[in-house]
């Protein structure tokens, strides 16, 4: 790639977005984020990102913000309107003369075979508008997130030495959110030429799968603990899945939890490794990063 690439990051205001940025900044990109929170632009023009103010469903703004962008990254939460919104968005790209999209789809597991979760057919229809559009691309289908599924490990020990743990111990092959944004950021510099089946969705994982009563085990040794995974009973994580914004995400989050549960989230690939030239961070690297206790400066 020649000349620094012109990089619309949308979804820049969440988990991954907020990883994105530097790394795209230090490989010296021009990088735009789309935002609708005008008080996130003083502080991303101050780190080098331009604010488009804006989202998926002002055609305007969009318009405004694919304006003399050669990429894009595209992501955007989970609704009932994701299929449609980021469809929109890639004919928009399309007549902005974009010439290479990266998109953050749903974990593998949710869209192979069709018809097992409404996120990962609504990811689905997506990838195929991708496929459809001409544009040069490549789709990321990270599997179950560290830093969201294991978000509640910290509050959940300092209230005791119990780890609330899904029915069944299942296995899951977590992958570290600063991974999937490394590797994101290699798909945003890929060129047509040296992507080979530029077709083909990076299936992104950690190295193992690792199971609760393994992740208790792991926070026992790091904190010098006697802590147990405790299984949830079925009425309890219904519960804790009816906590979710909208019925909507609930059912979502509920086929995530069957999924996960039939062990559908242990598979791993190699992927990180081949892009990266490294192997994913591990559980056991996030938990200390978590657990450890710090030393006073």
């Amino acid at each position: 790639m020649s000349a620094a690439p012109r990089i619309l990051v949308t979804g820049a205001s969440g988990r991954l977005g907020r990883l994105l940025l530097p790394r795209l900044l230090a490989r010296g990109a021009h990088v735009r984020a789309l935002t609708r929170q005008h008080a996130l632009a003083p502080a991303w023009r101050d780190q080098g990102v331009e604010a488009a103010i804006g989202d998926f469903g002002d055609a305007d703004a969009l318009r405004r913000a694919l304006d003399g962008s050669t990429h894009l990254f595209l992501l955007s939460p989970i609704t009932p309107t994701l299929a449609t919104e980021q469809i929109a968005v890639i004919e928009a790209a399309a007549a902005a003369g974009v010439r290479r999209i990266v998109k953050l789809s749903g974990s593998h597991w949710t869209l192979e075979p069709p018809g097992r979760s409404l996120s990962g057919d609504a990811h689905a229809q997506i990838e195929a508008s991708l496929h459809r559009s001409g544009i040069a691309h490549r789709v990321l289908r990270p599997n179950a997130w560290l830093q969201v599924m294991l978000a509640r490990v910290p509050a959940e020990l300092a209230a005791g030495d119990v780890l609330q743990a899904p029915p069944g111990d299942p296995q899951v092959a977590f992958i570290d959110a600063r991974d999937i944004a490394d590797v994101a950021v290699e798909a945003l510099y890929e060129s047509t030429a040296e992507s080979g089946d530029a077709s083909a969705p990076w299936v992104l994982t950690g190295a193992e799968a690792v199971g609760y009563r393994e992740i208790a085990r792991i926070a026992a040794r790091i904190t010098g603990r006697p802590i147990a995974a405790v299984p949830l009973s079925a009425q309890a994580q219904r519960e804790r899945i009816a906590q979710a914004p909208s019925p909507y995400i609930a059912e979502v989050h509920a086929q995530f939890a069957r999924l996960i549960g039939a062990g559908e989230a242990a598979g791993t690939t190699d992927t990180v490794t081949q892009v990266l030239g490294r192997p994913p961070r591990t559980v056991a690297a996030y938990l200390d990063e978590l657990l450890a206790p710090k030393t006073a400066p």
